[in-house]
């Protein structure tokens, strides 16, 4: 059977830039399901290109977890490679920064989306996996609430022959762009090599970039980035404590762009539970990083328990790409709303511990 027997596809949704592969919108014929079809055309595709495709199925395979996106079928129709998925219809977390919140997401929502991904790093780590590719843009949401991590191709198995666990020493050469979320211990290529902890110091990163609406260190050169993250650089939550004071003169004489980002995040605050996830995250020194299963009792998630509000909720003004109106952004209005639905939540009861 074909790919249209099987499926009906609808328009492109995306697109990935390594495998030069398309993502497209479609429906299982037989039960009416919505799904996402990554379609890579073989004969054009390179050699190292192939030889990742086929890692990446392998791991996606290998693995079965609620946040974890795992492919659902693979079919090969006229030098074509078609993978199903499960539809995660509001894309990635870059996705949902590019579209509606510019310069980052609310707190909550981060801490939503985070504990979500420890739950998948917990199971990847307990496989003796290294993920190596932990960034907002490859964490997917759905309208219903789930998160997901994806793009496995980079991970990694700490086990040698022997089946005992030991320092990894591959670099991901290949994945250039990856370089400002991986740990300093992955960049410093040395003989003590480096573990699980790194995706740690990964999740650390993008846990900066939901925050601030970019990543750290992707406005440097990868030499002075490398020196930076060498010497314990760590980067920061960007709100009114750590945005420099301007005079009003000073602020007049930013361009509109810049005038903006200021104004937003000097107006807002992160709690001190969320500044020290990342500083934990962030540690120069793998070993003094908590691993995945500890981070999850980390006190920044109490907000969670202390909330009558899910991330469904939460999300609920945004359009999903199944919508037929997917590519409309949210309006004034209602982005209005959803500021306010954030702003309005109760944050009183929530108990934070410093010891």
């Amino acid at each position: 059977m074909g790919i249209q027997d099987e499926y009906t596809l609808f328009r492109t949704v995306g697109k990935c830039n390594f495998s030069n592969s398309k993502i497209h919108l479609a429906q299982n014929k037989s039960s009416n399901a919505l799904l996402a079809v990554k379609e890579t055309d073989l004969d054009s595709a390179s050699n190292e290109c192939f030889t990742f495709l086929q890692k990446e199925l392998w791991f996606s395979r290998s693995l079965s977890h609620e946040n974890i996106l795992v492919h659902e079928a693979t079919l090969i129709e006229n030098g074509k490679l078609y993978v199903v998925y499960d539809m995660m219809d509001y894309g990635s977390c870059t996705d949902l920064i590019e579209a509606h919140f510019k310069y980052g997401l609310p707190e909550l929502v981060i801490a939503y989306i985070l504990r979500e991904i420890l739950k998948a790093l917990r199971y990847i780590h307990s496989l003796h996996f290294i993920h190596r590719g932990v960034k907002a843009s490859h964490i997917l949401v759905s309208s219903d609430g789930r998160v997901k991590l994806s793009c496995h191709r980079n991970m990694i198995t700490v086990l040698n022959k022997d089946y005992r666990t030991t320092p990894v020493h591959d670099y991901p050469k290949h994945d250039t762009f990856l370089l400002p979320w991986l740990s300093p211990e992955i960049l410093q290529q040395n003989m003590a090599g480096y573990d699980t902890q790194s995706d740690i110091y990964s999740l650390g990163i993008t846990a900066c970039e939901l925050a601030n609406g970019h990543a750290p260190f992707t406005d440097m050169p990868s030499t002075q980035m490398l020196l930076e993250k060498l010497n314990g650089t760590m980067p920061c939550l960007l709100d009114k404590s750590t945005v420099p004071h301007n005079t009003d003169a000073a602020i007049e004489n930013m361009n509109p762009n810049m005038q903006e980002q200021y104004h937003a995040t000097g107006s807002r605050s992160f709690s001190p539970a969320y500044r020290k996830f990342v500083f934990s995250c962030l540690q120069r020194d793998p070993s003094q990083r908590p691993n995945a299963a500890d981070l999850l009792n980390h006190q920044y998630f109490n907000q969670i328990s202390q909330q009558e509000i899910d991330l469904k909720t939460l999300l609920q003004p945004l359009v999903p790409v199944t919508s037929k109106n997917y590519k409309t952004t949210v309006a004034g209005n209602d982005s209005e709303d959803l500021t306010k639905q954030f702003d309005c939540l109760n944050f009183s009861t929530v108990t934070w511990d410093f010891d």
